[in-house]
């Protein structure tokens, strides 16, 4: 446990250092809030309390692909990165640290959010709704850590900056989190079902007002935080393999 405390210390002082940082991971959603859900759904209540639990969904992407995809490319190509993976304890404190500071973000990154839905739309969710959407949105931060992480460990460096800066995107469109959640119809309601997004969406959305999910959706969420999480694993002990044999 003091080795985790250590660990989680030392990963919120990095992120106090540089708050624009977290400025700057908030931007997108943000203007996702003011350009689609406010104009288009904001008369809606319906439509306008999932529209925020989508855009607060699309912090928790990009807030994974900075710290998974991004911080474990950028640490791979530093020597204390390198150092610090040979200290004892192995992976898991480092693991459990960047958990629960991903937990932290996305809490404090959806409050601004929450924020303009109050302020500019209908949006209708009690107190407990949000606590509930709140925690559903720090479940999801497990099948997309674990997709950054093998993104992170498998893929060169350089690269991965250009893959996790274009994935939330792409994930967020092909989820419908750019679309009314009650959308029945079209090509991405018809392929979202098989994207993990979709699954964390739905629960989301369970979470804070009257939406059923999906049971393919909730399957095929299942299906891909295992997968995600054995390609995670393979491609830690191959990044390993390479940098310590």
């Amino acid at each position: 446990m003091n080795t985790i405390a250590a660990y989680t210390k030392f990963e919120i002082l990095g992120a106090i250092r540089i708050p624009m940082v977290f400025v700057a991971l908030l931007f997108l959603p943000t203007v996702g809030m003011l350009l689609f859900v406010v104009p288009a759904l904001g008369d809606d209540p319906v439509a306008a309390t999932l529209s925020t639990g989508s855009m607060c969904l699309f912090t928790v992407l990009i807030i994974c692909s900075a710290q998974y995809g991004l911080g474990i490319a950028d640490a791979r190509m530093k020597p204390w990165g390198g150092y610090v993976r040979t200290l004892p304890g192995g992976p898991l404190p480092k693991m459990v640290s960047m958990i629960v500071m991903s937990s932290v973000f996305v809490v404090a990154g959806s409050i601004p959010l929450i924020g303009i839905a109050v302020i500019g739309t209908e949006a209708t969710a009690s107190f407990l709704d949000i606590v509930l959407g709140l925690g559903a949105l720090v479940l999801a931060v497990v099948p997309f850590s674990l997709l950054m992480l093998a993104i992170g460990y498998a893929v060169n460096p350089y690269l991965v900056s250009v893959i996790t800066s274009i994935a939330p995107i792409i994930l967020a469109y092909l989820g419908g989190l750019f679309t009314d959640p009650n959308s029945t119809g079209g090509f991405t309601a018809n392929v979202s079902p098989f994207i993990p997004t979709r699954g964390s969406a739905e629960l989301v959305w369970a979470a804070i007002g009257d939406y059923t999910p999906n049971a393919l959706s909730m399957v095929m969420l299942g299906v891909w935080t295992v997968v995600l999480a054995f390609l995670a694993y393979r491609a830690y002990r191959s990044d390993e393999g390479k940098r310590f044999r």
